[in-house]
């Protein structure tokens, strides 16, 4: 009678975990939005002709389908956008001015994250990206634009408002691997970013 009763015991427990462990894992949706500060770039016309353009801090918005993992990984497909309006145009010998514009990347995304407290209300988290940048740039007249591959690295803490809710803040850097080019200009481009969200898991 005593190993039925240990027996019987030890189910529970497993259907238990099982059922805590199936509970944690499933796909969601989530939406994003925050402050992009895009740093300053370079502007190479080659032949040695080089200046440097500052931003305003801009706006960022995006929006995530993944797949979270009981253990602790998820992945996400991501699409967003960001937009800056330029700020000053300097050159060595010609000094620095205002110049109006702005710069517009939407991206698209593949994330990989991973929670290292999925059971806790409040769990930080840390994630890399890889994907496409489509960056635009405007003067007010003229629009440029160019593709190129893209980068991204995420940490931030995740906090548990509700059994299917979580709420997200992070900082972002987003990256491109190689310089846009607009017009026969070679334009770094790289960004910090600050960000809410919340995810819905089904």
């Amino acid at each position: 009678m005593k190993l039925k009763v240990m027996a019987a015991a030890a189910l529970l427990v497993a259907a238990s975990a099982t059922s805590v462990m199936a509970a944690q894992e499933g796909p969601y949706v989530g939406l994003n939005a925050g402050v992009v500060f895009v740093h300053e770039s370079t502007l190479d016309a080659g032949g040695g002709d080089k200046a440097d353009l500052s931003f305003d801090p801009g706006f960022a918005v995006g929006g995530v389908l993944g797949y979270e993992f009981a253990t602790g990984p998820r992945l996400e497909a991501e699409i967003a956008y960001r937009k800056s309006d330029t700020d000053e145009l300097s050159a060595p010998g010609f000094g620095s001015e205002k110049v109006d514009g702005d710069v517009g990347v939407t991206s698209y995304m593949i994330n990989a994250y991973y929670d290292f407290s999925k059971e806790a209300s409040v769990s930080p988290f840390v994630g890399v990206g890889l994907g496409i940048l489509d960056g635009k740039l405007s003067d007010g007249f003229d629009d440029a634009s160019d593709t190129t591959f893209g980068y991204q690295a995420m940490v931030g803490v995740t906090v548990k408002a509700a059994p299917n809710v979580n709420l997200d803040l992070s900082y972002r850097y987003q990256g491109a691997a190689s310089d846009f080019s607009v017009d026969g200009v070679d334009m770094s481009y790289g960004s910090s970013n600050i960000l809410a969200g919340v995810r819905v898991k089904f």
